[in-house]
């Protein structure tokens, strides 16, 4: 359907949206694209009708009408990012051209939602390769949006009754994600309300439905089990298989989970149990687990195992019979230009992917089952060809190890020189200073030796404590492993974050700071740090008076507090054995600044 001359709307206002295009199926409705005309200009919005001549016959849509005002009214009271909104639901006459709706039978149900500009989910990924970090998190941050939207619905705290909100037909198809990356969930029509609830009607998403939809069944453990589709979706790119077994051994066939022990992967695993009671409640704590096997598996070992590529490949089983000359070369080869001329002297015993006895070798195994298909290029075969060169390297190492140890030895022998030399000189120096004989020959050699023992080091420290914190005592830099302290401006968030800008707070300006109106961010911190130190208040170039500061470690809240225009506070959190610290910022949205935290400092 793509004329637009087609119209829908209440039976007092018959003609208020006009269709534009269909855009897809939802259950037994069917989505368009409309535009309804408001203070002189357009302004689109999506359309859901469920049309009792077109889809279903009479007596179901008698049966299921209720049933959808009911939904639709309930789903009014959801607002909250990552969930689209619904702006009414009605009944009225059938789709009709302008001033016709009277002369049509029949009745159609209608759910009127907003437009959300974006790509879903499919189009999203086919945009990406996976192949860069930025990308995987990208991912990363849709999967765990889409989490906490889904633990929020399944909580009961999305409607003012407590009652469960549960989609019912999830899939990437009804994942919008806008230019700012945020992930919604639409088309939420004929969603089902309530923990469970039984409908003889059964539509779904292959591959993307539990075993109870099948049944007619629609339950948040059935949201979890499309979730985890999704997940298998975007971190390989293909369509999940259609049953909970091969599901869960497709996702644990990838790179990332294939190194993980077996607890590990029974737990990731268990989000597509067949019996919904056996899958994770929480959706945000099973991305955790995924989290840590992508980002460690994919972002570190990864680069280490493309550098490595040369001797990893140890898995075909047809190369051991092709090259049999590297597999001939003596552990010590005296003439390498007659080696070609002894292949069958040397057993097989030794194989051909066997690493040099003379080098260590880097535990090939491990490192062979992380490599992200996809992420890097393939291992170089042809590498394993080239055993000759290896004795010249050999004695080249000998010679540049030698010279290492000498030249140690000599910078050592002169270190020792010069300590002594500098021991003499003290004592020198106190013999001289100890005596009662302000001389002028002692003034002028007694009287530079006290002047550096101020030593303004210690001095310059604590005296500009008051201001050092707002002026940036810390450089934002990454912190070494002895580092015994560093600014958080410095670490790359795991989900979200806050770019570094320069704020003023109560006539101060602050060069390094996080000013925003609202928003959030995770940082791996790795149980290495012990406190957190800030200042906090509001910019005062803000238009608000005031906003909030939440602080959690490991999902516990560490700190909340209220912080004001023209006040700022200086604080101090206890992040002792914290791995994941996350920072919330909240405020006026649309006001770019507002809440600031300036010159957040980690300290051991």
């Amino acid at each position: 359907m793509t004329s637009q001359n087609l119209h829908i709307g209440p039976d007092a206002a018959a003609d208020r949206y006009r269709l534009l295009r269909s855009i897809g199926r939802g259950g037994e409705a069917v989505l368009y694209l409309a535009e309804i005309e408001l203070a002189g200009g357009s302004e689109p919005v999506v359309v859901k009708v469920l049309d009792s001549k077109t889809t279903i016959t009479p007596d179901v849509f008698d049966r299921i009408s209720q049933k959808w005002n009911e939904q639709a009214e309930l789903l009014r009271f959801v607002h909250r990012p990552g969930v689209v909104g619904v702006r009414e639901h009605f009944e009225g006459p059938p789709i009709h051209r302008p001033g016709e709706s009277s002369t049509l039978t029949g009745r159609a149900l209608v759910l009127v939602m907003n437009h959300v500009d974006g790509l879903d989910l499919r189009d999203w990924r086919a945009e990406r390769t996976l192949a860069t970090a930025a990308e995987r998190r990208e991912v990363m941050r849709t999967l765990e949006q889409l989490a906490d939207v889904l633990d929020w619905l399944h909580s009961g705290k999305a409607t003012p009754s407590g009652r469960q909100v549960i989609h019912g037909d999830l899939s990437p198809g009804n994942v919008m994600v806008d230019a700012h990356g945020q992930a919604t969930l639409v088309d939420f029509g004929l969603s089902k309300l309530t923990a469970d609830h039984q409908t003889a009607e059964v539509w779904f998403t292959q591959g993307y439905a539990a075993p109870e939809v099948f049944e007619g069944k629609r339950t948040p453990g059935a949201d979890r089990y499309a979730f985890g589709a999704i997940a298998y979706f975007l971190l390989s790119g293909e369509s999940p298989p259609s049953t909970p077994e091969l599901l869960a051994h497709a996702l644990l066939r990838l790179p990332q989970f294939a190194v993980l022990d077996a607890e590990q992967r029974a737990r990731i695993a268990s989000i597509y149990a067949a019996d919904p009671l056996k899958r994770p409640v929480n959706l945000a704590g099973w991305m955790k687990d995924i989290r840590r096997a992508v980002v460690s598996t994919t972002s570190s070992t990864s680069q280490q195992v493309v550098q490595d590529a040369p001797p990893v490949p140890a898995l075909p089983a047809a190369p051991p019979a092709v090259p049999p000359a590297p597999a001939a070369a003596p552990p010590k080869p005296v003439a390498p230009p007659q080696q070609p001329s002894q292949p069958p002297a040397t057993p097989p015993a030794q194989p051909v992917y066997a690493p040099p006895p003379t080098e260590p070798a880097p535990t090939p195994p491990p490192v062979q089952a992380s490599v992200p298909q996809g992420y890097g290029p393939a291992p170089a075969a042809e590498s394993r060809t080239e055993p000759a060169p290896a004795p010249p390297r050999k004695k080249r190492r000998r010679g540049l190890v030698l010279g290492a140890v000498l030249t140690v030895l000599v910078l050592a022998a002169a270190a020792l020189a010069g300590v002594e030399l500098l021991k003499d000189r003290g004592k020198d120096a106190s013999n001289r200073a100890g005596g009662d004989k302000p001389t002028s020959s002692a003034s002028g050699s007694v009287s530079p030796t006290p002047t550096p023992t101020p030593t303004p080091t210690p001095s310059a420290t604590p005296s500009p404590s008051p201001s050092a914190a707002p002026t940036d005592a810390v450089s934002p830099t990454p912190p070494g492993p002895n580092s015994k302290e560093a600014s958080l401006l410095a670490l790359e968030p795991l989900r979200g974050g806050f770019t570094a800008e320069t704020a003023k707070m109560d006539t101060k300006r602050y060069n390094s700071a996080f000013n925003v109106g609202c928003g959030e961010a995770e940082y791996d911190i790795n149980k290495d740090w012990s406190s957190l130190e800030f200042s906090a208040g509001m910019d005062d170039g803000s238009p608000l008076k005031s906003g909030q500061i939440i602080i959690y470690g490991d999902d516990v809240e560490l700190f909340s507090e209220s912080v004001e225009r023209v006040k700022p506070v200086t604080r101090t959190v206890n992040v002792t054995g914290v791995l994941i610290l996350r920072v919330e910022m909240r405020s006026g949205c649309s006001e770019r600044n507002a809440v600031v935290m300036a010159s957040p400092t980690l300290r051991r």
